[in-house]
């Protein structure tokens, strides 16, 4: 009956203080939320798992009764249970919650991690941004608590924009640390010059500052919206596409050296300049989207990440593109993420000026 049933390889300890039912749940709750279990996976019966694991019938029963309860199982017939679908949004509360617990039961407390992660929110600007002749919409989503990467919109007083997208090496408090150090530097070091010059003097501060092996990856923008122009300079980050209606996404390299920020103390970094129209939209991500990987393990890859791209509408809000490619990049791959996933949309408008 449960031949085609997957085989679960669980660490029980019956000593430990944590009951045997909730070391059954936790477990299985963690695979399943991680998207380790896909949906529809048929697990063993609990009379199975209670005689593989010498347990009580009830005990299993009852695990698997609170994981139906919070909609992570569903039961397909007497004494057989499958993985039930998650909803994109919910399994990032889910996640949320799972880091949150297992940091805590690593004797961090939960206070502190919460103000950590309210602080690095704050930093960020708002996901949906606004001026004269733009919107900006950008999403970041931690694979931790906190996250390495980040996005900033700075405006200047000549009527221009900076968006940057940026990746820190690692992930968690760390790289938490680094970006909002490089983000108190960016607002200066964009102040004046061309983004490319930005870039270089980023990167010779953060040479001084950063040990072996932390180095930031970092695309900015600047959209000038008199002239209709972006400008693009890029340290090591993945290449911004230029989505226009009815063409396939066109990736935006940018010539010159890469090399990401602080690894070398002197970079010249180089730039180039594209033109923009009403209804063009520029994609800047890093490289946690296109290197999600799937339950086999496999990346999702940057073709398929095109594909998904020249898929997408070519209406609706920004805001709204941005979480339909973050909800079809994690319907692809089933799982939560194991990398930052941040992306952010730059939308020239046609007049210069925005109502």
């Amino acid at each position: 009956m449960y031949s085609n049933a997957l085989p679960l390889l669980l660490h029980l300890t019956p000593g430990d203080p944590e009951p045997v039912r909730d070391q059954i749940a936790r477990q299985l709750r963690d695979r399943i939320v991680r998207g380790e279990m896909a949906a529809g996976t048929v697990l063993p019966g609990h009379r199975q798992l209670a005689r593989q694991y010498r347990v009580a019938p009830s005990t299993v029963e009852t695990a698997y009764e609170l994981l139906v309860a919070e909609g992570l199982l569903t039961v397909a017939a007497e004494d057989e249970v499958v993985v039930a679908m998650i909803e994109p949004d919910r399994r990032r509360d889910l996640v949320e919650r799972l880091q949150l617990e297992q940091l805590v039961a690593q004797e961090l407390g939960r206070r502190e991690l919460e103000m950590a992660r309210d602080v690095q929110r704050r930093l960020l600007p708002p996901s949906e941004t606004t001026g004269p002749g733009w919107d900006v919409a950008a999403r970041c989503v931690p694979a931790r608590v906190v996250a390495g990467d980040f996005y900033d919109v700075l405006r200047h007083a000549d009527g221009s924009v900076d968006v940057a997208v940026a990746d820190v090496a690692g992930k968690g408090f760390a790289a938490s640390l680094i970006m909002a150090s490089v983000k108190a530097m960016l607002p200066f070091v964009t102040a004046e010059g061309t983004v490319a010059e930005a870039l270089a003097d980023l990167n010779r501060r953060l040479a001084l500052e950063l040990g072996r092996g932390e180095f930031v990856a970092l695309t900015l923008a600047r959209y000038r919206p008199a002239e209709h122009v972006v400008e693009l300079s890029n340290a090591g980050a993945p290449d911004p596409y230029l989505i226009r209606s009815g063409q396939p996404p066109l990736p935006l390299s940018v010539p010159g050296p890469r090399l990401p920020l602080g690894v070398r103390g002197e970079v010249a970094y180089a730039s180039r300049v594209v033109e923009v129209t009403g209804g063009d939209r520029l994609l800047m991500l890093t490289d946690g989207l296109p290197e999600a990987r799937d339950a086999d393990g496999e990346p999702l890859g940057y073709q398929t990440l095109e594909a998904m791209l020249a898929e997408a509408p070519s209406t609706g809000s920004p805001s709204s593109w941005i979480s339909g490619l973050f909800d079809r990049v994690q319907r692809r791959t089933g799982r939560a993420p194991e990398d930052d996933w941040t992306a952010a949309m730059l939308v020239p408008h046609e007049s210069g000026a925005n109502a």
